[in-house]
């Protein structure tokens, strides 16, 4: 592999280089932003592997399921409190199949 070509699993993506400003910072190019949805303020987890650093998109699981289940609380007209206060006085009902 000479110094201008890309390995195998790199076939049919674009290299490219970016320049590291004053206390490390850098700019992720728009077109792998927009493909890996990074927004301004996201968070990414950053390692070394080798001469190599490898950051991802930081995946917040319960801040996803949080969301998640908030909206399905919405979509049916649950109110949290209510809920809440429902499982503390043992008022709830259950359907069963």
């Amino acid at each position: 592999m000479t110094d201008n070509m890309a390995p195998g699993y790199l076939e049919g993506r674009k290299i490219r280089k970016v320049r590291v400003w004053g206390k490390g910072q850098f700019t992720i190019p728009a077109e792998i932003r927009e493909r890996l949805d990074i927004k301004e303020d996201s968070y990414l987890e950053v390692f070394q592997i080798g001469r190599a650093i490898v950051l991802t998109p930081e995946r917040l699981v319960v801040k996803e399921l949080a969301d998640s289940f908030q909206k399905e609380m919405d979509k049916n007209g649950i109110d949290l409190e209510q809920l809440l206060q429902e499982l503390r006085e043992g008022s709830h009902e259950y359907e069963t199949d």
